[in-house]
C-alpha cells in the first residue's frame, strides 16, 4: 500500500511539474543568467585580489554551488515541494553562516592590515618589539606581518593580533632610533 502511495505521489509531482513546465523553464533560464552574471562578477573581484589560485578556485566553487542550490530550491518550490525547497535553502544558509564564522578572523586581519599599512609609525625594514618578539619587519601584507629576529627566526603575526598588541619601534630603517 505504501509503495503505490509513493508511486502516486511521484506521478502527482511529475504532473505538477509538467503543468508548470513553461514557468519552470523561464525560472531556470533566468536563474542561469543570474548565476552566470554573479559568477562573472565574483570572478572579476577574485582576479583583482592577491590570493593564491587555489583559494580563488575554492571561493568560486562555493559561490557557484550555493547559487545552483538556491535555483534548484526555487524550482522545487514552484512544483509544490516547499518543504524540500526550505530544507535545501536552510542548508545553504547554515553553510553560509559556517563560512562566515570561519572567516571572521580573516576579515579582522584584512581590516587591521589596511590600518597598519597606513600607520606612519613603522614600515618594512624597521626594527620592532612586539610582546616578547624583537625583530625587523621583513614583509607586511593584507593578512600578516613577518618579523625576522636576531637569530634569523621568522615570526609571522596575524595583523589583528599585531594591531591589538602594543609595539615599540626600536629602530627606523634609516638607522634612527625612536
Amino acid at each position: 500500500m505504501q509503495l503505490s502511495s509513493f508511486g502516486d505521489q511521484v506521478v502527482d509531482i511529475l504532473g505538477r511539474a509538467w503543468d508548470k513546465l513553461p514557468q519552470l523553464l523561464l525560472t531556470f533560464l533566468f536563474g542561469y543568467i543570474v548565476i552566470r552574471l554573479l559568477l562573472a562578477l565574483v570572478s572579476g573581484l577574485v582576479k583583482v585580489s592577491r590570493a593564491k589560485q587555489a583559494l580563488k578556485d575554492i571561493l568560486l566553487s562555493v559561490v557557484s554551488l550555493a547559487l545552483w542550490l538556491l535555483l534548484i530550491a526555487a524550482l522545487l518550490q514552484q512544483i509544490g515541494l516547499t518543504q524540500l525547497a526550505f530544507a535545501l535553502s536552510g542548508f545553504v544558509a547554515i553553510a553560509g553562516l559556517a563560512v562566515t564564522a570561519g572567516t571572521s578572523s580573516l576579515v579582522q586581519d584584512l581590516i587591521s592590515g589596511v590600518f597598519l599599512a597606513q600607520d606612519p609609525d613603522f614600515n618594512v625594514g624597521d626594527t620592532l618589539k612586539v610582546g616578547e618578539i624583537e625583530g625587523t619587519v621583513e614583509k607586511m601584507d593584507a593578512r600578516k606581518i613577518r618579523l625576522r629576529d636576531g637569530d634569523g627566526l621568522l615570526h609571522v603575526l596575524p595583523n589583528s593580533t599585531f594591531d591589538k598588541a602594543s609595539w615599540i619601534v626600536l629602530q627606523k630603517r634609516g638607522g634612527k632610533t625612536k
